[in-house]
């Protein structure tokens, strides 16, 4: 029988260009796809654009799982490198996929709800206030104006009022919190920490030992990200292991993905997160909730749990509300309910 040299060349040329192949091709695909699935191995977790990417890391790394599957069936060649990126999108889903499943029930005890939205410079509808008539209400951009436009709508209610700018500055710089009067005479302090926006701290009242932190940090976009990881980690301030009971509340400007906030917020809770709702996104508002991102948070710790949560839809606001339930430390006297009527929402800066 006379061999066939050149079938013979032709396998044992694929069969030796085949591992070169996986390395060529798939070690760069691989490289890529852990380079989006967590920039922060490559000290890159606070650079553009994969500070902007990492936040779409549920969409990512499920995408990825289904190009890896699809590449592993059609390219049988490939698939050392198909399995290596299925691999990482998996583990980088199981590190996500918790936050859709709620935690154990919450301990008994008297319950605070949380109010948190957006006003997209003054511009949101408040019928949400009315509505669920939460304990608290915290309104990133919302300034003076705005509080003067809100008054005749909830003043009825008989909120108190506390705003972080001055009359005559935009609405976008501000943070506005309301608060019922069931909580009785509370405490309101800005906090002059250096963020590009001032926050709010409140306190006393039946909240007993518990701070209430209203916040809105710098964002991820062009000029401003010297500031967004930094601000980040002043989150830590109060959420820290030790440093008692706190609820950290508003637009953090990112999500759960990102290593600054996790590194901040470690050992404290979402109460999103914690009871199932941490993949349903905050912004924008006109794409699905199961599309966009998570960049509304309530944070608490020192014993405070969460209850509940719910993402509500808002007229009026790029983003959606978050709305809280927290269960607050023993020894509280705030025992919850819908406010009652009392005077009405306070002008000017405390």
């Amino acid at each position: 029988m006379i061999p066939n040299f050149r079938g013979g060349r032709s396998a044992d040329r694929r069969t030796g260009h085949r591992p070169v192949q996986i390395l060529l091709v798939g070690i760069p695909f691989a490289g890529m796809s852990l380079l989006w699935l967590a920039p922060e191995l490559f000290g890159l977790g606070t650079a553009s654009p994969f500070a902007q990417a990492v936040a779409m890391r549920p969409m990512t790394a499920t995408g990825q799982l289904a190009l890896a599957a699809l590449i592993g069936l059609i390219r049988r060649r490939w698939w050392p490198a198909a399995l290596a990126v299925g691999w990482m999108a998996a583990v980088a889903l199981g590190a996500v996929v918790p936050r859709a499943v709620a935690g154990p029930p919450p301990p008994l005890g008297a319950q605070l709800s949380i109010l948190s939205f957006n006003v997209l410079h003054g511009r949101a509808d408040v019928a949400a206030v009315r509505e669920h008539r939460p304990d608290l209400v915290v309104l990133p951009e919302a300034g003076q104006r705005f509080r003067d436009r809100l008054d005749p709508l909830v003043g009825d209610l008989g909120y108190s009022g506390w705003v972080t700018t001055s009359p005559g500055e935009p609405d976008g710089l501000g943070i506005l919190m309301l608060a019922a009067p069931g909580l009785g005479a509370l405490t309101a302090t800005p906090l002059a920490l250096g963020t590009r926006l001032c926050w709010l701290r409140v306190s006393g009242g039946t909240l007993g030992t518990v701070s209430v932190i209203a916040v809105h940090t710098a964002g991820p976009i062009r000029g401003w990200m010297p500031e967004w990881a930094p601000e980040l980690g002043l989150l830590s301030t109060w959420l820290t292991k030790g440093r008692g009971p706190h609820i950290v509340v508003g637009d953090v400007n990112a999500t759960l993905d990102h290593a600054s906030p996790r590194a901040a917020v470690a050992g404290a809770f979402d109460v999103a997160a914690d009871r199932g709702q941490g993949l349903k996104s905050t912004w924008p508002a006109a794409w699905p909730r199961w599309f966009g991102v998570q960049i509304d948070h309530v944070f608490t710790s020192g014993g405070v749990h969460p209850a509940g949560a719910r993402v509500l839809d808002l007229p009026g606001s790029d983003l959606r509300a978050l709305l809280a339930r927290v269960v607050l430390p023993p020894g509280s006297a705030h025992t919850g309910g819908p406010p009652v009527r009392q005077s009405r929402v306070q002008r000017g800066r405390e």
